[in-house]
């Protein structure tokens, strides 16, 4: 191996990043950018979400009711209906997804200690949304009529246990259940995986067109000369830009961090490099920059959110969908860097991930090489 060709490859392609604004900006901002956004943007959680209410009773209870559903953190009470039918109209407009209808003699059940019904209108057009209202709520009512139920009790003198098996949970390494301290560390591998091989892509694909790559095949350099020279620039600046990201991200969104920053650091650079062959992968085997950027939009960018374990979990997905996600290097990359900071497991409890994720990099890497040995791109 002549280092002085990979030297010579290499600094022809930090001119031309530095020289280009726009692949600079890219390299530099755009990280930040999908931080901020996919981790305040793609939110899971449900919190003041707008609802209506139609309380047909005018009781103390029923507006006891209502301020319980106002004070929780889950929902807003935003309209007050008039008429039942206005339920309809509001759903249909799409203005609220729920409306909590409260019927006349609600006091007067409860009054009684009978079964008080409530009616729940709930927006089912959004599946998972329908089915955390619906699952808040039911939290809500129980612990409503606990309260009630445990008021009737100490009037009549009674003490009894309206819980007679109790769940105590523990939770480890996200006590507070902060969805930041998941989202934060997936959108880390989401971001490498999401942008980089799109930016990577272009660089053989410009020669291509221009024609220069012909005095690479003159030339007496190696193919694998060239694609190291040709790479590593990509890998040695977008590691220390994400390098610092996570240091950032660990900062602004007050992650708790348990683990060792150098094996976050190694795999950062692995995973950097293994997104990069997958640019310079997709760059051998088209013709155009256009062709590039738009394979490196649909094999990358959009399976990015799905198959890197980074907001969705890949343990829901069914079995054959599961294993496509291995062909994905952010797999690895997200097990690792939750496993540090969230964890702060050992290296013999992500072995294999690390494993593979360095022979994801080797192989990449040499079928790139063997493409341009054989001078087909």
């Amino acid at each position: 191996m002549d280092f002085n060709r990979i030297w010579t490859v290499m600094k022809a392609e930090f001119l031309h990043i530095i020289r280009d604004p726009i692949s600079l900006i890219i390299s530099l901002i755009m990280p930040l950018f999908m931080l901020f956004l996919c981790t305040y943007c793609l939110s899971f959680e449900l919190k003041d979400l707008r609802i209506a209410v139609f309380d047909m009773d005018k009781s103390v209870e029923s507006k006891r009711y209502i301020k319980t559903l106002d004070n929780s953190s889950c929902f807003k009470v935003s309209y007050d209906l008039l008429e039942y039918d206005d339920a309809f109209d509001i759903m249909l407009r799409g203005n609220t997804r729920c409306v909590v209808i409260i019927p006349p003699g609600f006091s007067r059940e409860i009054s009684s200690n009978k079964p008080a019904k409530i009616q729940t209108f709930i927006d089912g057009t959004d599946t998972n949304a329908a089915l955390n209202i619906g699952n808040y709520l039911s939290v809500i009512n129980a612990s409503y009529s606990y309260e009630i139920a445990n008021e009737v009790l100490n009037k009549q003198g009674l003490h009894l246990n309206l819980q007679p098996v109790k769940l105590i949970p523990r939770v480890w390494y996200n006590q507070s259940l902060r969805e930041f301290t998941y989202s934060v560390t997936g959108t880390f591998s989401l971001s490498i995986l999401g942008f980089i091989p799109i930016l990577s892509a272009l660089a053989i694909v410009r020669e291509k067109e221009s024609g220069s790559i012909q005095q690479i095949f003159a030339s007496p350099i190696q193919s694998y000369e060239y694609i190291a020279g040709k790479m590593s620039p990509y890998v040695i600046m977008l590691s220390l830009d994400f390098i610092l990201i996570i240091i950032f991200g660990l900062w602004w969104f007050e992650l708790p961090f348990r683990g060792s920053f150098l094996p976050i650091c190694i795999a950062t650079f692995f995973n950097v490099f293994a997104s990069v062959a997958i640019g310079f992968f997709i760059s051998t085997l088209t013709k155009n920059q256009l062709t590039a950027m738009l394979l490196g939009i649909i094999f990358t960018l959009m399976p990015s959110f799905l198959f890197v374990d980074a907001l969705i979990s890949i343990d829901t997905f069914p079995v054959g969908w599961e294993a496509v996600s291995f062909f994905f290097p952010g797999k690895y990359y997200t097990t690792i860097i939750r496993a540090e900071i969230l964890k702060g497991t050992g290296f013999m409890d992500y072995w294999k991930d690390a494993l593979s994720l360095l022979i994801y990099c080797l192989v990449l890497f040499s079928i790139c090489a063997l493409i341009v040995k054989k001078k087909k791109i």
